[in-house]
């Protein structure tokens, strides 16, 4: 039987991937958050950063029992980490460039349906 939430090892740093699921989920909050900050204080660079020291994205499947309770879980992690990798390789965009185009979208999806297996989000 998978882990509780309670029962994670690690459940402050869960309680910050929510956070920054919640912000990736929500395309009007970036435009008005991120995109209005000068390149020097990237916000995406903040989340980021987070997904990068976490280690969520990257190896999701080492982060059960810690930050992630199941596979479906790992699963979306696996599917963010995925679109979000495509989208942030482009070559030199800018945040606004990226929150903008059409593929961030998939990010904005990939975030809502994390939430959504993570048992934050409305199906």
């Amino acid at each position: 039987m998978p882990p509780k939430s309670t029962e994670l090892q690690t459940p402050w740093i869960r309680a910050q991937l929510l956070e920054w699921l919640v912000r990736l989920s929500d395309r009007s909050w970036q435009e008005e958050n991120w995109t209005s900050r000068g390149p020097e204080n990237s916000g995406l660079d903040e989340a980021l950063d987070f997904f990068d020291d976490s280690g969520v994205l990257a190896e999701p499947c080492g982060r059960l029992g810690f930050v992630l309770v199941d596979e479906e879980e790992v699963a979306a992690m696996q599917a963010l980490d995925s679109v979000l990798d495509n989208v942030i390789s482009a070559p030199s965009l800018s945040d606004v460039e990226i929150i903008q185009s059409r593929a961030w979208g998939e990010v904005v999806d990939a975030a809502r349906r994390a939430l959504v297996a993570m048992g934050e989000g409305i199906q």
